[in-house]
């Protein structure tokens, strides 16, 4: 998603908030998270990175960060793990 998409696709959850006739749920702070949620979902929409580090293998990596452990090996154990394949390119600049 190009970044003026991003930006339709916030401006668009925006007008939909705001656009009640009452504006009471504006200072609402569950009204607020829901929104940010919103704005958020819609905008990670699409972008597998994020999808690629849930659950169980984002547990094994935070565990994993006072050790050293070569990145090819980390790579395997995390493959093995449910979730969409890492792959070389991935950890390139890590």
């Amino acid at each position: 998603m190009t970044e003026d998409e991003r930006i339709w696709e916030v401006k668009q959850l925006l007008f939909d908030f705001v656009k009640s006739p009452s504006l009471r749920h504006i200072r609402d702070p569950l009204s607020l998270h829901k929104l940010a949620q919103d704005i958020v979902k819609r905008i990670d929409r699409g972008n597998s990175i994020w999808r690629k580090w849930d659950g169980p293998r984002e547990v094994l990596l935070k565990s994993a960060l006072g050790c050293w452990i070569p990145i090819a090996d980390l790579r395997d154990v995390l493959n093995r793990m449910p979730g969409p394949p890492l792959l070389a390119r991935t950890w390139h600049n890590a």
